[in-house]
């Protein structure tokens, strides 16, 4: 009868136990000079090796000859309790046995004696399950058991177990386990299950599996068992079996949209739905891209070894993602995060047609202009400032104006009349180059004085943000150490129009 691998490859001893030396070191220690507490609490994510462990420990406490803390596993009683034939340990699964009724059933049992075994083992899986009234019902019980009794608690939510239950046992956190870790598990069982399989399918598996060997194996035999004897597993049948995208689609679809290339980004959305991947998983897998693309930009030194460990790409895309990593700046980067974590949010409450709502997102990413949200701005921003330092075209040159401007502006005459440039401009920008939420916000303004007062031109949404409490606050700062004057910052609309008729943005891209 076939065996799931996850089954059958389930640790029999601690030595066995991958990526938890931490915790086996010690209950070998325990187990080998008899010191083993009367209570465990074992917790962590799921498939890292908690009830394994419990089990392990279970056969150690009760093994007839133990080697260095570890079970022999060729005993009678390491046999009864592999077989779950032993009635002195009992596995409970507590989310189906909650109920105070079953808590003061096995209170009743606790005061017989093991039958056969040295001791009486319970191992209670999902322990937070149980009710507050089991909880209570255990306490004393949990607190003083007989000495021939060993409870074993698992859990994978911490947080909701009592803390009056967790300082009555010996605590164990068991963490998730290295991608690298699991990589020489996955091989180490495919040589001997003479499974082929590649190297990059390998890792891809490991890290799907997110610290999970349970998962890692459990993954590794739904891929394989449709093979043939001598067929050897690639990356792109992995890829293809388990509905995942390749990468080389979603930096292709990061350069459409690099590029503002609208055509070419909906193509690619196209035939990602036509291969029948669900949208919501894919839109997961693009913000997942844009982190790895935000630490990567973190890691200027390190950048070339943190791709290939987390992205499997082709060659050509290689060159394309370098690409990427220099055209985005990292506002750009947070606002496409932004973007695509709300679209999640909503696809996933709202949405029924999501390839139409997935198209207007994408659309939204390529077209920073669409979005009102102050974080499309600063990304904007960031992009104007990415082309001023690498350098942008000499201005243009306007041709003189034989007419004059229809309808000027009244606020030149009087500005002319009353107001003067303030000179100081230049001072108070470098004084606010260290806020940065502001200082890009006030290049794309004018200040002039008028006795006592500084007036700040700019246009409607860049006087909204400044015209905040703290922003007015940071400003008269800034404005009386370049002055060294106090001033009264005032805020006046403006169309945008300059004193040679050109635009303020324009004056930022030439």
């Amino acid at each position: 009868m076939y065996q799931a691998l996850y089954r059958k490859w389930r640790s029999r001893t601690f030595d066995e136990i991958v990526g938890q030396n931490n915790i086996t070191s010690v209950l070998k220690k325990q187990t080998a000079e008899d010191r083993v507490s009367h209570a465990y609490l074992f917790c962590g994510t799921r498939g890292t090796g908690k009830t394994s462990s419990a089990k392990i420990l279970a056969k150690a406490v009760n093994c007839e000859k133990p080697s260095n803390g570890n079970p022999c596993n060729d005993c009678y009683c390491c046999r009864s309790i592999d077989n779950a034939t032993a009635t002195d340990v009992l596995e409970i699964d507590a989310a189906s046995n909650n109920r105070v009724a079953d808590v003061r059933e096995l209170i009743d049992e606790v005061v017989y004696p093991p039958s056969i075994l040295k001791k009486r083992v319970y191992i209670i899986d999902e322990v937070h399950m149980l009710s507050d009234s089991a909880f209570n019902a255990l306490l004393k019980t949990l607190e003083e058991p007989p000495e021939y009794v060993l409870f074993i608690l698992a859990t994978t939510e911490l947080n909701q177990l009592p803390p009056t239950i967790i300082s009555r046992c010996m605590r164990f956190d068991f963490k998730r386990i290295e991608p690298e870790i699991l990589t020489g598990l996955l091989r180490e069982i495919t040589n001997k299950e003479n499974i082929g399989i590649n190297d990059d399918a390998l890792q891809l598996i490991s890290r799907l599996a997110d610290g999970s060997a349970r998962d890692a194996i459990s993954l590794l035999d739904a891929c394989s068992s449709g093979r043939g004897e001598n067929d050897t597993l690639t990356l792109e049948q992995i890829q293809s079996q388990l509905g995942i995208t390749n990468n080389d689609t979603i930096i292709s679809l990061f350069g459409a949209i690099a590029d503002k290339n609208v055509p070419q980004a909906l193509l690619l959305i196209g035939q990602v739905h036509k291969s029948s991947k669900d949208l919501s998983v894919f839109m997961v897998d693009l913000i997942a891209f844009v982190r790895d693309l935000l630490i990567a930009k973190s890691l200027p030194s390190e950048r070339e070894r943190y791709l290939h460990e987390r992205f499997f790409f082709s060659a050509s895309a290689a060159g394309m993602l370098n690409g990427l990593l220099e055209a985005f700046t990292t506002e750009m980067l947070l606002y496409y995060s932004s973007v695509l974590e709300e679209s999640l949010n909503s696809m996933g409450r709202f949405t029924v047609n999501k390839k139409t709502f997935f198209e207007l997102t994408v659309i939204k990413l390529c077209d920073l202009s669409l979005s009102e949200n102050p974080k499309a701005l600063l990304a904007r921003i960031s992009e104007l400032e990415k082309k001023l330092t690498e350098g942008s075209p000499s201005p243009r040159k306007t041709e003189p104006k034989i007419t004059p401007l229809p309808n000027p502006p009244l606020i030149k005459e009087k500005k002319e009349a009353e107001e003067r440039q303030l000179a100081a401009f230049p001072e108070i920008l470098e004084e606010l180059k260290p806020q940065a939420d502001i200082y890009s916000l006030v290049r794309m303004t004018r200040m002039y004085e008028k006795d006592d007062s500084v007036i700040v031109y700019g246009d409607k949404f860049v006087l909204s943000i400044l015209n905040q409490n703290n922003n007015i606050k940071m400003l008269e700062s800034a404005v009386k150490s370049a002055t060294g004057k106090a001033y009264t910052i005032t805020f006046k609309e403006k169309s945008g129009i300059c004193e040679d008729n050109t635009l303020l943005i324009d004056e930022i891209t030439v």
